[in-house]
């Protein structure tokens, strides 16, 4: 039985690369849940994570709202068929296919932005090598249609990261989003986000299970947003969207 909707971000909630796992679980405890094309793991789930999923999966129905490209998401072991991925770039629908419609109104909204896209990327990769520090920038996209520009410090300097990023990028445009979490800096246009896509699929859910209660989970400060649209709340203690809140 479905007793809540559960809308899940995957990376820093669900699982974490082995870098970010707690020093106090042993390696051979943790389950391995996110894969590179080549199938090496990735990404690490802890004991208590993978108790957590188990419970979701048996009791919700389970949604990721993830970042991760589609491809990224279905190389993650993890029951679903509708999701949000890309930032909200990309929804599936009930059946795991992709939402026509949404991909519409994404391609026609994202047309106006490629250009200045690539000029963000080119910018970080000039003032990453006039600086001589190893950052990889890019624009990222879903088949043909560019979504938003990603640049990784190549040894996971995230201050050298955010300092390229700073000088090659000191301002956004109105609306853009900054988002900054470790080893990852996202500028994304304003039409893209992962409130977008929930509130496109939010009353196709309600409509479906009507007096499920909507639980929104996440990590980070750009799933607050679409965390807000739901009836509760859960993230992390230790995550960037806690900050210091429960200190004593």
């Amino acid at each position: 039985m479905t007793r809540a909707i559960a809308l899940v971000d995957l990376d820093d909630t669900l699982f974490q690369t082995l870098r970010k796992c707690p020093d106090d679980v042993p390696v051979d405890r943790l389950t391995p849940l996110g894969f590179a094309k080549d199938g090496a793991p990735l990404s690490y789930a802890t004991p208590r994570q993978m108790q957590f999923l188990e419970w979701l999966a048996e009791t919700t129905h389970l949604v990721p709202v993830t970042a991760r490209s589609l491809d990224a998401l279905r190389r993650a072991r993890i029951p679903f068929r509708a999701a949000v991925c890309a930032h909200g770039g990309v929804v599936l629908d009930p059946e795991g296919e992709i939402d026509a419609g949404w991909a519409e109104t994404i391609a026609a909204r994202a047309a106006p932005f490629a250009e200045q896209l690539a000029a963000f990327a080119d910018a970080i990769v000039s003032q990453a090598r006039a600086r001589q520090v190893a950052i990889n920038a890019r624009v990222l996209t879903e088949g043909e249609l560019p979504l938003y520009t990603l640049a990784k410090h190549a040894g996971t300097d995230a201050g050298a990261l955010y300092a390229v990023v700073n000088a090659a990028v000191p301002a956004l445009p109105q609306g853009w989003t900054d988002h900054r979490n470790g080893n990852n800096v996202a500028l994304m246009p304003p039409y893209l986000g992962k409130r977008h896509a929930v509130a496109h699929i939010l009353p196709g859910l309600r409509a479906r299970f009507p007096d499920a209660p909507v639980i929104g989970i996440g990590d980070s400060h750009t799933d607050a947003p679409f965390m807000g649209l739901c009836d509760f709340a859960m993230m992390p203690t230790q995550s960037q969207l806690a900050g210091g809140m429960f200190d004593a």
